[in-house]
């Protein structure tokens, strides 16, 4: 499967080595930060594709499961006698599934806009619950980790951000290969027919609403674990930062921008966005009271929607028909000769 991979997208090889390589080659602390948040925005926005993308169910509910793992796992590890991250990732994520079944059953009731309004319905209850249990959740003012010494794995605690940028790496990839399964399995079969024609599809037998909670559930799951991670990563969690819409929207930006419902469009879409972002603010600072560097990172996206509908991927699609076709036409010529 590797080997025919790397046959199918020969730039994959080489890029994997520059990944590898790059906290050797350019050791700056803000290039791998940046590389990093652009690891777990493409794990994000894969785990939002498998409903999103293939489902075509347009989730803005994100950051919610994104902050259940994020304070399970702080909160477990700050008052309950430091349990490992590794532990409370889980914990983590079968609380993700339940919530995701709580909103789901209702929700996949309703069918386009209306699914869309009901989950940023539900984000801003979550967000405000957080807020309100301030004795529990640190409410705005959020909870910190606070300071750590050593490395350790276990605890997901280093004295550098080199071993966080191939753990944010690694489970990238992870995130990528759940997709690909789950696209050549019968759930992503089934997903793609009732994008196509749900009615259609419940009419041969296939419960839209329960693949569409299945879908919902591994992705909610996917978004717990990277909250888990991202929470240890950066040691401390507000509900100002990962439960807000914004999350939701830049996460959903990602795969939207790259191409949804492809394998790598949310890696692409993160490689974009993330970079874009910052570079948007970094310049723009100062320009029109901060608000600048958004604007022009929406007009970009703007643009991109409009005259790539299909996501950045499509360019790379469209160059790859290209040779193909110049291919035939010269096999064609060489037979007429």
């Amino acid at each position: 499967m590797v080997l025919k991979l790397v046959k199918k997208y020969p730039l994959i090889l080489p890029v994997v080595l520059v990944i590898i390589l790059l906290p050797w080659l350019s050791p700056n602390p803000y290039i791998i930060r940046v590389s990093m948040e652009i690891f777990f925005f493409a794990a994000m926005g894969n785990a939002w594709n498998i409903i999103g993308g293939f489902g075509r169910q347009t989730s803005w509910a994100s950051a919610t499961f994104f902050s259940v793992g994020a304070y399970t796992s702080i909160l477990m590890f700050t008052r309950y006698g430091g349990v490992s991250p590794w532990i409370s990732a889980i914990m983590g994520m079968g609380l993700a599934a339940l919530l995701a079944v709580i909103i789901g059953l209702p929700c996949f009731r309703l069918r386009g806009v209306f699914f869309s309004i009901a989950t940023i319905a539900c984000a801003t209850i979550f967000r405000q619950l957080l807020i309100y249990f301030e004795t529990f959740t640190g409410g705005s003012l959020g909870i910190t980790l606070g300071v750590r010494m050593g490395d350790s794995l276990w605890n997901l605690n280093f004295l550098s951000d080199t071993p966080f940028y191939y753990i944010a790496f690694i489970w990238m990839i992870i995130s990528v290969g759940i997709v690909i399964f789950i696209e050549r399995n019968k759930l992503g079969y089934y997903l793609r027919a009732i994008c196509e024609d749900q009615d259609a599809a419940e009419a041969l037998g296939i419960r839209s609403s329960h693949v569409k909670l299945k879908a919902f559930i591994i992705s909610c799951m996917m978004l717990s674990f990277t909250g888990t991670l991202y929470a240890f990563k950066v040691g401390f969690i507000d509900p100002n930062v990962v439960a807000s819409h914004d999350m939701s929207i830049r996460v959903g930006i990602v795969a939207i921008l790259g191409g949804m419902g492809t394998k790598w469009g949310p890696v692409i879409g993160a490689l974009i966005s993330v970079p874009l972002l910052e570079i948007s603010n970094a310049y723009l600072q100062n320009v029109g009271g901060g608000g600048l560097g958004w604007a022009v990172y929406g007009l970009i996206i703007v643009l991109v929607v409009l005259f790539r509908p299909n996501g950045l991927i499509s360019i790379w699609d469209d160059i790859a028909a290209r040779i193909k076709l110049k291919k035939a036409r010269q096999i064609d010529e060489g037979g007429t000769v």
